[in-house]
């Protein structure tokens, strides 16, 4: 007899109904749950095996029960849309590439972060939490490079270096599928390089630049990096950001310009690329593809000052005065506008 056959069996739709109805409750490595024997909220699934749950009121209670989850493919919109548009992955790859998004978007708002919930970088738990998931510690990272290891081609799951790096910034396309995660540390800030990539979809060119145009967006800030982006977003919610993956990562993002022109013709483009070479090269290139494009009369540089060379760092450094030069920023664009459109 198989030995889970000896542990009374509760099914679920998938993990999230579960911890739903059982009332979950995150601890880190851990969830306190209600027992579903005896009620109490003394229950726990650990998150590097979540098919057990098993009761901590061991003179009472102590059952341990199987979890087992019944999750049919139509049920879910991620995994038709990667049934459809990427029918070349295997089904281990696809089912792997759902699992994660479903995972990222159950830890945005599932879990707690002591990391994203208490001003990660100046930035507030809203935007922080929208944007970047915290696996919060090397065990879990570890299972999560283990669940995906068919889509990465290598199991990082034995890596400490790579799991050490808990905190996630999914990058999607167009169509809302995981493409890339960039991967940095909050476990052990001094690991180098700060920030690392992975393609999490082998089967095409994956993008790689951030971007998000809110439909009442007036603004519209071209960035280095997401971080530099979200501190925008801490000044001013509504705009809209096209964030690169690195200073030499432009093609894809020109072209997208090039292709979707009409998406930036009643914006105002704030230019933030950081503030030295690599970033005044990236800027003169995604400038010279605007004005070719005849974007250039909605453009404007933005200007650092006190020594900070990125939008992350003076946010940090100086709120009030990152958040003044924005809204002069934004004046000034507004202000050339309305003198170019009553001369036209």
């Amino acid at each position: 007899m198989d030995k889970q056959d000896l542990y009374k069996k509760l099914v679920y739709q998938n993990i999230e109904d579960a911890l739903s109805e059982l009332n979950a409750e995150d601890k880190g490595r851990y969830y306190i749950c209600n027992c579903p024997e005896c009620n109490e909220h003394e229950a726990f699934i650990y998150k590097n095996n979540t098919n057990f749950i098993q009761c901590n009121r061991e003179n009472h209670c102590g059952e341990r029960m199987l979890l087992q989850f019944h999750e049919k493919e139509n049920v879910h919109p991620e995994r038709e849309k990667i049934q459809k548009n990427f029918p070349s992955l295997s089904d281990d790859q696809k089912e792997s590439l759902t699992w994660s998004m479903r995972l990222f978007s159950f830890a945005k708002t599932g879990t707690k972060s002591e990391v994203l919930d208490n001003g990660y970088r100046g930035l507030s738990k809203e935007n922080a939490r929208k944007h970047i998931v915290d696996l919060q510690n090397e065990q879990v990272t570890s299972y999560f490079f283990n669940k995906t290891s068919s889509l990465l081609g290598k199991d990082y799951s034995k890596n400490s270096w790579v799991c050490k790096r808990n905190l996630v910034f999914p990058l999607y396309d167009e169509n809302n599928i995981l493409n890339r995660v960039l991967l940095r540390s909050s476990l052990d800030p001094t690991l180098e390089p700060k920030e690392i990539q992975l393609i999490m979809n082998p089967s095409k060119e994956t993008r790689d630049f951030f971007m998000e145009i809110p439909d009442k967006a007036k603004m519209v800030v071209f960035s280095e990096s997401l971080l530099d982006a979200l501190s925008f977003r801490e000044i001013d919610p509504n705009c809209g950001f096209v964030a690169l993956t690195g200073a030499s990562k432009t093609r894809q993002v020109q072209a997208y310009i090039k292709e979707k022109k009409g998406a930036f013709t009643d914006k105002h483009i704030l230019m933030a690329m950081d503030d030295d070479k690599a970033g005044w090269k990236a800027a003169q290139k995604l400038v010279d593809t605007m004005r070719k494009e005849g974007l250039e009369e909605n453009i404007s540089m933005f200007r650092y000052s006190d020594g900070f060379k990125d939008a992350n760092e003076f946010l940090q450094g100086n709120r009030t005065q990152f958040a003044k030069r924005y809204l002069q920023d934004t004046k000034q664009l507004h202000r050339t506008k309305q003198i170019q459109h009553e001369m036209s």
